[in-house]
């Protein structure tokens, strides 16, 4: 019999159970019809659901009002995506799952585990680079800045978006203090992980995030 694939549940609602799938599609959510049932106002009646394809499991945000993070990045509504070993999942930043294959998990040599790049968890504001988390947390507007980039991960996000998001709408923000901003978070990320450059300069555009 092939080895269940699974979600090992790191944080919040059902910490430290393991929810295996066992059948497809497998939907998540607030409503009583959904395979797990989530209680909390945050997570939409039917928020997301994980599909089969042969070996294969996606993880599908159904429209979600506070969204689908996956390794910290918010999924496009209706976008399936392939799922890893060792992938974080989080719902409407209220949970913290990790996707578990059984059958492949075992062939992860440890050294590849230091590779999985820059994952954002919106529910505990904490930042992990290759698996370990950033001491001392990033500043406020450090985490405002990566988590609007992550969210557009492989978009060029403009210095008006990155100045209304992190200060506010209408808030005059300089040139100066936007370039201080990006170049302190760009350190952080530099001493975390020296070998991979997250937040790439569009001169004349603005920042794109790129992971692993």
């Amino acid at each position: 019999m092939p080895s269940v694939q699974r979600f090992l549940v790191r944080e919040g609602e059902r910490a430290g159970q393991v929810i295996e799938l066992t059948h497809s599609p497998f939907t998540f959510g607030r409503a009583r019809e959904c395979d797990i049932v989530l209680d909390s106002s945050a997570v939409s009646r039917m928020h997301a659901r994980c599909t089969r394809e042969g070996l294969n499991v996606y993880l599908e945000d159904l429209g979600s009002r506070n969204g689908t993070f996956l390794n910290g990045r918010r999924l496009p509504a209706h976008t399936p995506q392939r799922l890893r070993a060792g992938d974080a999942v989080s719902l409407a930043g209220v949970c913290r799952w990790v996707f578990d294959d059984p059958a492949t998990t075992v062939q992860i040599a440890p050294a590849q585990w230091a590779r999985l790049g820059l994952a954002l968890d919106p529910s505990r504001g904490t930042v992990s680079v290759g698996g370990q988390v950033l001491d001392p947390p990033l500043s406020p507007n450090q985490f405002a800045l990566l988590a609007l980039l992550c969210a557009n991960e492989g978009r060029v996000v403009s210095r008006e978006e990155i100045a209304a998001e992190v200060w506010g709408e209408g808030v005059p923000v300089s040139d100066e203090t936007l370039d201080a901003l990006v170049s302190r978070l760009r350190k952080r990320l530099h001493a975390a992980d020296p070998t991979h450059e997250y937040l790439i300069t569009r001169r004349g555009f603005g920042l794109l995030f790129q992971n692993r």
